[in-house]
C-alpha cells in the first residue's frame, strides 16, 4: 500500500519477536480520527466529511497484487450460521454482483485513520485489504457504524460518501447483507447475535 502511494506507515521488516510475528514499521505520531470525533462532537460533520473523502481517495487508488474480495465473501457466507438454503441463495446473489477492481480496505473505520501532528491523514490496519466493488466497502463501513450503535454517524458518512461517489444510497443497502456477513466473526457472541438479527431482517424483506 505504501509503495502504491497510499498514505500509510512504511513497513521495513516482518520478523519474530519473543516467539511471535512482529512488523517493524514507521511510528506515526498523531491522534485517531475517532478520538477527534469524541472530543469535538459539535464538529462531527467536518470529521466525517474528512473520513469520507479519505475513503473516496483510497478506493480510487490503483493497487496491484491484491486478493479478490469475491472469494473472501463467499467463504464468509458458507462459514456463517445461516441456514444452508439461505447460504446458497446468497451465493447466487453474490455471483450476480457487479465485479470491479476497486481498492477495498475491508475495515475502514474511524479508529483506522490517524491524523498526524502536521494534520496529514494516515490509513492503518490492512489485514482485510482486497480488490472488488467499492459499494461493498462502503456498505462494510456503514455496517460497522450500525453494529457499534453509531448509526447516526453512519448516516452522515453515507450521505457524504454517496455524494462524492455520485451514487444512490440504495446501491449500498443492496450490499449490506454481504457487509454484515463479512464482519460478523470479528465480534463477540452477543454482537454476533445482533448482526444475525439484522441479516435475517434483510433476508425477510428481500425474500432471499
Amino acid at each position: 500500500m505504501y509503495e502504491s502511494g497510499v498514505s500509510t506507515a512504511r513497513v521495513y521488516e516482518v520478523k519474530k519477536y519473543n516467539g511471535r510475528t512482529a512488523i517493524e514499521m514507521d511510528y506515526i505520531e498523531g491522534k485517531l480520527l475517532s478520538d477527534y470525533l469524541t472530543e469535538n462532537e459539535k464538529e462531527k460533520d467536518k470529521y466525517i466529511e474528512l473520513f469520507a473523502s479519505i475513503h473516496h481517495e483510497l478506493m480510487n487508488t490503483s493497487i496491484v497484487n491484491l486478493n479478490n474480495s469475491y472469494g473472501r465473501i463467499k467463504n464468509k457466507i458458507f462459514n456463517s450460521e445461516l441456514a444452508a438454503t439461505t447460504k446458497y441463495a446468497l451465493f447466487y446473489k453474490l455471483k450476480k454482483m457487479e465485479f470491479s477492481y476497486d481498492t477495498i480496505h475491508g475495515d475502514y473505520n474511524l479508529s483506522n485513520v490517524i491524523i498526524s501532528k502536521e494534520g496529514k491523514p494516515y490509513i492503518i490496519d490492512w489485514s482485510h485489504v482486497s480488490f472488488g466493488d467499492r459499494k461493498f466497502d462502503i456498505a462494510t463501513t456503514y455496517a460497522i457504524f450500525v453494529v457499534e450503535d453509531k448509526e447516526d454517524i453512519g448516516n452522515i458518512y453515507l450521505d457524504k460518501i454517496c455524494e462524492l461517489e455520485k451514487i444512490d444510497k440504495q446501491y449500498i443497502f443492496d450490499k449490506l447483507i454481504f457487509a454484515y456477513i463479512y464482519i460478523v466473526d470479528r465480534y463477540n457472541k452477543n454482537i454476533q447475535d445482533k448482526i444475525y438479527d439484522k441479516m435475517y431482517d434483510i433476508i425477510k424483506d428481500e425474500e432471499v
